[in-house]
């Protein structure tokens, strides 16, 4: 019993040794911005040119790579990939700013050390609208989806209707009554995330500046959802899921057509409407 006392007592030491070693991580890389460029929070204009000085440091002998992604409006994208052998590096980067009014751009910075181990450091750019005044358009219809060949969808970005079918990208309203509906459904959604809510008729009244609309995104923007219901007088705050300089539209329903004849499905809802129209 002592004998296998004493064995136990020498091989306990052994193994919290060999468990050490087996848990050591590799030395990891260090990565920084500078006060150069952009290093903390900040808001920034769109399309702002904007500069990141980099500084980064391997943990081993070299570094394997350094990549910066900017991650917003639900998808993240590689901006710059650096293949690097050197220990050391600093660099700065020179960028057109990403992201429309009211995104939230995260920019994150990675070292990737030749040994395996990484280090990232990040900044987040909130994008605000450039100051300006609104274009009005007026007279437009979007008609059932169950129509034969009339407009069901509108690009508010450059003021056209659109017939169906074609690409969804720049579908920024879109009628949502179902092929198989027997009843239009006086709703509208969008085929390229655009999102909507329902504001005031002062609202539209007040609507004349991109600040005006930012201001009012800005006490909505929980509100908004991917379908909404259309009736006469409605007034609606669109969100365009187009890249744009400015991405907002207000909306005023002037008429909604509900034709009552079985089998007529030209049903349609009149509008007008204020943004920055190409």
């Amino acid at each position: 019993m002592k004998l296998r006392i004493i064995t136990l007592a020498l091989a306990l030491p052994i193994l919290a040794f060999l468990g050490s070693c087996g848990t050591e991580e590799a030395p990891k890389p260090t990565i920084s911005l500078q006060s150069d460029g952009i290093y903390a929070n900040q808001d920034i204009t769109v399309g702002t040119a904007i500069k990141f000085s980099v500084k980064a440091t391997a943990g081993s002998t070299a570094m394997k790579n350094i990549v910066i992604t900017a991650s917003f409006a639900g998808k993240t994208q590689t901006i710059v990939d650096t293949a690097l052998t050197t220990k050391d590096i600093a660099f700065v980067r020179n960028l057109k700013a990403l992201g429309s009014p009211g995104d939230d751009v995260k920019y994150t910075f990675t070292a990737n050390d030749a040994n395996g181990a990484s280090a990232s450091t990040s900044v987040t750019l909130s994008v605000l609208p450039i100051q300006g005044s609104l274009d009005g358009q007026s007279g437009f219809q979007v008609f059932n989806a169950a129509s034969a060949g009339m407009y069901t969808a509108f690009d508010l970005a450059t003021a056209q209707p659109l017939m169906p079918g074609g690409a969804l990208t720049n579908k920024d309203i879109l009628d949502a009554t179902l092929s198989s509906a027997q009843q239009w459904s006086k709703t509208w959604k969008s085929g390229n995330g655009s999102t909507f809510v329902k504001v005031t008729a002062n609202d539209w009244n007040n609507a004349n500046s991109t600040t005006y609309l930012f201001n009012l995104w800005k006490a909505n923007k929980t509100k908004m959802t991917e379908t909404i219901a259309v009736a006469k007088d409605d007034v609606i705050l669109i969100r365009s899921g187009q890249a744009l300089d400015f991405n907002l539209f207000i909306v005023k329903i002037t008429n909604v057509v509900d034709l009552p004849a079985i089998g007529n499905n030209n049903d349609y809802a009149q509008f007008d409407f204020r943004g920055v129209i190409k």
